[in-house]
């Protein structure tokens, strides 16, 4: 596989921050090893240190299920609990001494002053007399307290809606009617777009954008950190996700469907992202209709070329493993012979995603998928609202995946029926929401479309010029993206409150990764400092923590 060192400039050293107390590290303590894995990804999401450890010993916890025999409500380190399935909320009842009851709501979280997570959930109702709440939403209490103690208890199963939202939906299920249509002997992309619009049509209402949809793994996240905020009322150190200085990122995408789309509305895209010095990603089918190595090297030149399938047929996701195999390899061999550059990335047809073809995409040479949509409202694949429920990258079977995070073009004009000028102020409304999130705003556009033509060219450079003028937003390629969310996750917070790599490659660049505290969460979300100085978090010495 390539170089996969991430193509970002190097600046200072490390930061190390002044602190007068010590930082108190996560133990973490779950049911089995697949509850710890996956606390794992939380911690490890926000790099928060933690370790693995089955013993008390003042460091504090957050468990699962059944709390082991030494937490009680007089004399425990700081503790937060979260129930797993109703069985562990009735243990965790039993233990406390209190009731419980289970409704679905839609609960929130602010991350910021405007700006919350939420998601519809089985809430978990505990009560009792000796039960305070410490987070509420409303009247649904978030995180309670054990009086006179430091026992935290979550009412949200963290594990199984996590494990549901982040691995239960890469698996797209097609539609019967969608799978008839790709067993024609003709490629659908042969009817009529007229025709297949109709067919594809959606109430505008349905755009209309909803958190609870796009991003209900971010409020899992959120709460993770917040119960940490909330127990230990220490500063909590993490590194932020993207360049020093960037609270948000931008990657703008272009899926190139026909012929008429690469050579005539690829130029008015690119003379918009000239003006303004943004390189896109131009996701090329390798055999669907004739590719000029010209074009292809003027937009690798532009940005990167990224591999799109062979005919764009809809037919990829049902394939065998060896067809899809040779088909993705197929793709990315000819795009590098035509481009003279090498192709790193993929996105597949109708956006199809499976864990499989993840897997097909790893051995055939990609270093990164997009092609799962945080959440589109008329997948053309399933034939109903879909999406993986997160707007950050993350890493499945060796490969960075990085979701389609914002509304593609295509769904909002053609399928929804609004018009350019509302298309982007639903992009902008969108990505205002991700910017506060600190996700990453992945943007498709296709130059067959709207925004192609000419008359879309003033609404496409407001869309761009709205990131292009914000000093916070980290722009960049999908495969700089993904180069980077590679870099980030290597990193760590090691013993001496500095971060640092696991690999050497990268240790050139961590100057460009960021220090950060977590002061403290409140009712205004959560209260983030970037301090500077040449002084230590001190951590304690422990041959068992993930540094």
């Amino acid at each position: 596989m390539a170089d996969r060192r991430p193509v970002i400039p190097t600046q200072a050293k490390s930061e190390e921050i002044e602190l007068t107390e010590k930082f108190v590290p996560l133990v973490l303590a779950g049911n089995d090893d697949r509850d710890l894995s996956l606390l794992g990804e939380f911690a490890e999401f926000w790099k928060v240190p933690y370790a693995l450890r089955p013993q008390f010993d003042g460091i504090f916890f957050l468990l699962t299920l059944k709390p082991p025999r030494e937490v009680d409500s007089s004399d425990s380190p700081p503790v937060i609990i979260s129930p797993t399935r109703i069985e562990g909320a009735r243990e965790i009842a039993r233990q406390f001494g209190l009731d419980v009851n289970v409704e679905e709501a839609l609960v929130r979280l602010r991350v910021t002053q405007g700006v919350s997570v939420s998601m519809q959930t089985r809430l978990y109702r505990f009560s009792g007399p000796n039960l305070e709440p410490v987070l509420k939403d409303g009247e649904n209490v978030i995180i309670s307290k054990i009086r006179g103690s430091t026992i935290h208890i979550l009412s949200v199963d963290l594990m199984s809606e996590y494990r549901q939202l982040m691995y239960g939906r890469m698996d797209e299920s097609p539609n019967w009617r969608f799978r008839l249509l790709t067993r024609m002997p003709f490629s659908y992309s042969l009817v009529p777009s007229s025709i297949r619009n109709r067919f594809f049509k959606t109430k505008r209402s349905v755009t209309v954008f909803r958190e609870e949809l796009l991003g209900p793994i971010e409020f899992l996240r959120s709460l993770f950190l917040a119960s940490l905020a909330i127990a230990s009322q220490d500063p909590i150190p993490i590194i932020g996700f993207w360049r020093r200085g960037k609270s948000y990122a931008l990657a703008v995408s272009h899926d190139v469907e026909t012929q008429l789309g690469l050579e005539d509305g690829a130029g008015r895209l690119i003379e918009v992202e000239k003006e303004l010095g943004i390189r896109s990603t131009w996701n090329i089918p390798s055999s669907r209709y004739p590719v000029s190595s010209q074009l292809l090297i003027a937009l690798a030149e532009n940005g990167e070329v990224g591999g799109h399938d062979t005919k764009h047929d809809g037919r990829l996701l049902f394939e065998s493993v060896r067809d899809k195999l040779d088909r993705v390899k197929r793709c990315r061999a000819r795009l590098e012979l035509l481009s003279r550059e090498p192709v790193r990335g993929f996105r597949a047809p109708l956006l199809q995603h499976s864990r499989e073809l993840v897997e097909t995409l790893g051995k055939a040479g990609y270093e990164y998928d997009s092609s799962m949509p945080s959440w589109e409202p008329l997948s053309p694949t399933s034939l109903k609202p879909h999406g993986i429920g997160t707007v950050f990258p993350f890493l499945i079977s060796g490969l960075v995946e990085i979701p389609v995070s914002m509304p593609q073009d295509h769904q909002l004009i053609r399928v929804a029926g609004l018009g350019v000028a509302e298309a982007v102020d639903q992009l902008l409304e969108v990505a205002r929401w991700i910017k506060e999130t600190r996700g990453a705003c992945v943007l498709l556009v296709h130059p067959d479309y709207e925004f192609g033509q000419e008359e879309g060219r003033e609404e496409y450079l407001r869309l761009l010029r709205s990131f292009r003028s914000d000093p916070a937003c980290d722009i960049m390629t999908l495969g700089e993206m993904a180069r980077w969310w590679t870099y980030r996750q290597e990193s760590y917070i090691d013993e001496k409150g500095m971060i640092n790599s696991r690999t050497d490659e990268n240790k050139h660049s961590i100057g460009e990764l960021e220090l950060e505290l977590v002061m403290g969460y409140g009712s205004g979300g959560f209260k983030i400092e970037r301090p500077s100085g040449n002084s230590v978090i001190e951590l304690p010495k422990s041959s068992g923590h993930r540094w």
